[in-house]
């Protein structure tokens, strides 16, 4: 009876083991050397040699390079529910010199479309000086696209940039053409954690995160559920008709917006991998 009873407690124990599900690693992924510094302009031709890694969850492929200075990332998003809303939110990628996952340091890269004015301003802000000459010159265009990058900022607690300290630029284009976006990233290995630390041959965290609903979005679904609501009462006539607009939608229809946030098109899609950074061949 005895043993019968250790058989069983065994087996329990073992099952209760097996429902437990393991902790997924994040994938491991090797650099690729570059000897010469790439053009990062979205297109791919500096990337044939490199086989495309797929991340299923969030549909994205990617592949990295890097020489003795920079990191260079390339990503390809197809379709609506892969890019979702990176418009609005553009691309954050974090970066630990550990093996941690940390959202204290990385860079978050953005495009934005620009007025001649609001470009001129931009680039004043930074310290530019514009002849008016340049001003005319800009202003002949009527919109730019601007790539941007801003330094992410450590979360209460992490720990903070050196007093005085001015982060190597990083950089990044992307191409689109139909439901196909390319993006490529430039982040100076510098940047990683401590000065000098990140060397090739070397490991890294790098995490990815974009898309989701933002408030921007919910601003243009709530105008354009208003001006639908208005043209939707205009064609039905007037309050005195009888008639009136049961669709929720318009001004303060108080509409339902969880369909909207449960739309996979506004997912938000975050993921981690360990890199393996390339060394020079001996």
């Amino acid at each position: 009876m005895s043993q019968r009873r250790s058989a069983l407690t065994l087996i329990v124990g073992l099952l209760a083991a097996l429902s437990v599900p393991a902790s997924a690693k994040d994938p491991v992924v090797e650099s690729i050397w570059t000897a010469v510094p790439l053009t990062v302009d979205g297109v791919a031709q500096e990337w044939e040699n490199a086989t495309p890694i797929f991340d299923k969850a969030s549909g994205a492929q990617y592949a990295l390079k890097n020489d003795g200075k920079d990191l260079y990332i390339i990503m390809v998003l197809r379709g609506d529910i892969a890019r979702s809303t990176i418009e609005y939110t553009g691309m954050k990628i974090f970066l630990a010199a550990g093996g941690a996952k940390t959202k204290d340091a990385g860079v978050l890269f953005l495009q934005k479309k620009l007025t001649p004015d609001e470009l001129i301003a931009s680039l004043e802000k930074k310290g530019e000086v514009l002849t008016e000459e340049r001003k005319a010159e800009i202003r002949k265009q009527k919109s730019y696209d601007v790539f941007l990058e801003e330094a992410i900022v450590p979360k209460k607690g992490g720990a903070a940039p050196a007093a005085g300290s001015k982060p190597e630029p990083a950089l990044f284009r992307s191409i689109q053409k139909g439901q196909v976006a390319v993006y490529e990233f430039k982040v100076p290995l510098g940047r990683i954690g401590q000065p000098g630390e990140i060397q090739p041959g070397g490991a890294i965290k790098v995490g990815f995160e974009w898309g989701g609903m933002t408030k921007e979005i919910m601003k243009s679904i709530m105008a354009g559920r208003a001006s639908s609501g208005a043209m939707a009462r205009q064609s039905a006539g007037s309050s005195e008709s009888g008639f009136r607009d049961e669709s929720g939608g318009g001004e303060g229809g108080g509409g339902d917006f969880a369909a909207f946030t449960h739309d996979k098109k506004y997912s938000k899609h975050a993921f981690w991998i360990d890199v393996k950074l390339a060394a020079p061949a001996k």
